[in-house]
């Protein structure tokens, strides 16, 4: 199980990975919890920031994926991966009881695992709830993550944090991800900021003021 230690450990590039839970354009156009265009930036923001720190990922859709009636995964995300796989299940709403996905999260090798699905009731609770039980540390990306209505949203949160869940937000995770980097290896995480600043500017409520800032002393 999961130790204090392990449960105040922070988020690195070499101790995290991503899954992305059905996050399908279908599915999507039902979620309430949070609105829709912020919703698809935070996923595609989330998504781009696993690149960028070199994080790996694991993919699935439910209910035949593209072929079938919830739609594929959302662009932001293949875009950002399409080299990885999708798990595509049908019928095993907990993604963790379906084999290949289960063994592409141990393939991972990380003990930090990143949640983001759609909706956070149904298809992210239930493998979220098996990895706790698998002495996983799961992080909920609250914002690139959504229900049908906030109530339902809410009281799936409020369910994975009593099973030991930390619910995060997307620029969260980017701040703990590049401040580890950074005192791992500060020339390389400098040499990353020109990409840091667009996607701050891009993905988080950073002011585009900073980005214009940054260019200019850059010129």
């Amino acid at each position: 199980m999961t130790t204090q230690a392990d449960y105040l450990e922070q988020l690195t590039p070499d101790n995290a990975a991503v899954l992305f839970i059905d996050n399908q354009t279908t599915l999507t156009l039902g979620v309430q919890s949070i609105d829709l265009t912020v919703l698809k930036a935070n996923i595609e923001g989330l998504a781009r920031l696993a690149r960028m720190f070199g994080l790996p990922v694991v993919l699935t859709t439910t209910g035949g994926g593209a072929d079938g009636p919830s739609g594929g995964l959302l662009k932001g995300i293949t875009d950002a991966f399409p080299e990885v796989d999708i798990v595509n299940r049908t019928g095993i709403l907990n993604a963790m009881d379906d084999p290949r996905f289960a063994a592409a999260v141990e393939a991972t090798a990380r003990r930090k695992i990143i949640l983001s699905g759609i909706t956070t009731d149904f298809c992210l609770v239930y493998p979220a709830l098996s990895l706790i039980a698998a002495g996983y540390h799961v992080f909920v990306a609250v914002d690139a993550s959504g229900s049908w209505t906030s109530a339902i949203n809410d009281a799936a949160l409020q369910r994975l944090i009593q099973a030991g869940a930390t619910p995060t937000n997307v620029q969260s995770i980017f701040g703990e991800l590049q401040n580890t980097a950074t005192n791992r290896d500060a020339e390389a995480a400098k040499s990353r900021m020109s990409e840091i600043m667009e996607w701050l500017d891009t993905y988080t409520p950073a002011p585009s003021l900073i980005g214009e800032n940054f260019a200019a002393r850059q010129a």
